[in-house]
């Protein structure tokens, strides 16, 4: 199949994944309207806002929204706002959210932590739990348990098991596991990420004093920078760009190539897959392809990648967030799709502090990726950019 092709064919199956997406949406909708019309009102007005994109009218919404899906004990209501509150910076409205959504699970939690004190407790930290997607979830929250293993006598962080080796060098003290199994005695609270949101995530985005970033693999990560940087002193940029989710707008192949040669650097490939074809049309002489690195396997090496870089852009992905919880500076490219956890109100979020969110926001992606190489280069002044 050609590239155009295969561009058609991945467009005609995007557009029937949002369609059965926006089918089903009105199927709840109806059904809502007949089972719980002041629920139904409220969502209508908050969907009709985030349409709009007026954010400020859809902050207040989601928020009004949020409280009747708590009274109604709406599950799927109540996962939406969880999401919906976090792009719309309304952190500190979705602990109680969360914990509502936990409660009305026909086989909720044993033993839920509810910001209970933790001292002389043993604390279970489950980053795995059923509802929580992806990498992302473990990533965003590690910082928030360490804050919490601070108050509570032990705890337990449970990964998925490519997670294993990063957590365990970065949370000394704290028991890491690759699942939730254990005598069920020896634990007092059960937390998710939702539920450290409410006590340990700064009540607004910036800058975190008490962030604690994951540490990679020291002598890997020297290694790599050693070997990538080839005696130059041109800073490392690392750079994902493609996904296979459907529900992703995302720059052409030819934007990123105007933007990779606007930058004075070196870019080393973050990009999972068979990305040859896409490298020769970037510049194979500018995009460094290190294929002793697989991310699908071997987290902990591909966390050694990435710090070894003096910065990271690209769009949504595990990437973007195994940078920003390494607290290397990175540059996160969000959609006008209202579907990724990235604000649409500022360009900060509070999971990382070295992060920042550039919005299309209408534009078309080459204006997005211009702002974003503007933003690199401060990045990369006040940062780690040019150390050897």
């Amino acid at each position: 199949m050609s590239e155009r092709s295969g561009m058609i064919a991945d467009g005609l199956w995007r557009r029937y994944k949002l369609g059965r997406d926006r089918l089903r949406a009105m199927k709840r909708q109806i059904l809502r309207a007949r089972t719980a019309p002041e629920l139904a009102r409220r969502h209508s007005a908050y969907s009709k806002a985030v349409a709009r994109r007026d954010w400020r009218t859809a902050q207040a919404a989601a928020r009004d929204l949020a409280r009747s899906a708590v009274a109604h004990h709406d599950r799927r209501v109540l996962q939406e706002m969880m999401h919906a509150l976090e792009r719309l910076d309304c952190y500190g409205d979705i602990a109680p959210v969360h914990r509502a959504w936990r409660e009305a699970l026909s086989d909720g939690p044993r033993k839920p932590w509810r910001g209970d004190d933790l001292a002389g407790k043993t604390l279970m930290i489950d980053f795995t739990e059923r509802h929580e997607k992806g990498l992302g979830v473990a990533l965003s929250g590690a910082s928030l348990a360490a804050k919490a293993a601070w108050r509570a006598a032990r705890t337990i962080v449970v990964v998925e098991p490519r997670l294993v080796p990063l957590f365990r060098r970065s949370l000394p003290g704290v028991e890491v596991r690759d699942t939730a199994t254990g005598d069920a005695e020896e634990i007092d609270f059960i937390a998710t990420r939702g539920d450290l949101i409410g006590d340990f995530l700064p009540k607004a985005a910036g800058d975190d004093p008490e962030f604690q970033p994951l540490a990679a693999d020291r002598e890997k990560t020297a290694v790599l920078r050693a070997r990538y940087l080839a005696g130059s002193e041109r800073p490392l940029i690392g750079l994902f760009w493609r996904s296979s989710h459907f529900g992703k707008d995302l720059p052409g192949l030819d934007d990123w190539a105007r933007f990779i040669a606007g930058v004075d650097g070196d870019f080393v490939s973050l990009q999972y897959g068979d990305v040859t074809d896409d490298i020769a049309a970037l510049g194979a002489d500018r995009v460094i392809l290190d294929p002793t690195i697989d991310q699908m396997s071997d987290m902990d090496g591909f966390a050694a990648q990435v710090a070894a870089l003096d910065a990271v852009v690209g769009i949504s992905g595990t990437p973007i967030h195994l940078a920003g919880a390494l607290g290397v500076p990175t540059l996160v490219l969000r959609d006008d799709w209202f579907r990724r956890q990235w604000s649409v109100m500022s360009d900060r979020v509070p999971w990382y502090p070295a992060l920042r969110v550039v919005g299309k926001d209408g534009r078309p992606w080459r204006a997005v990726l211009e702002e974003a190489r503007e933003t690199l280069g401060t990045l990369l002044g006040a940062g780690r950019g040019g150390r050897s």
